[in-house]
């Protein structure tokens, strides 16, 4: 009878423990992600920029701008900055900080203004 009692529990604990698991239906957890494409023109000739150094924080990921003047970033959805130092005639440089928040799947666009009279 012991026996019977121990194969009848190592059953039941097989069969909850598949049902549990095939019930779950749930795929791993991924990581959300969204892309930030950077692109940075010449305010007037609307050239691309080429070369320009684009920052995503708080993640520090740092990359040049290629020869249309684009720069494109994979991050986790999530809020984050693009910064950049572009050169302009008159006040030298302009700084940018700006604010872009990423959806799972999406891509935000940010578009900076620079000015080839000073390179």
């Amino acid at each position: 009878m012991k026996n019977i009692l121990i194969s009848t529990t190592t059953f039941l604990v097989f069969v909850f423990g598949f049902i549990l698991l095939a019930g779950c239906g749930d795929e791993p957890s991924r990581p959300q992600t969204g892309f930030i494409s950077v692109s940075v023109i010449d305010g007037l000739s609307q050239s691309p920029v080429a070369d320009v150094e684009v920052e995503i924080a708080p993640n520090h990921l740092i990359v040049l701008t290629n020869n249309d003047g684009l720069a494109v970033f994979e991050v986790d959805a999530g809020d984050y900055f693009v910064n950049a130092k572009v050169c302009c005639l008159g006040p030298g440089f302009i700084e940018y900080h700006v604010p872009v928040t990423v959806k799972d799947g999406k891509t935000m666009g940010v578009d900076l203004e620079a000015c080839l009279a000073c390179l």
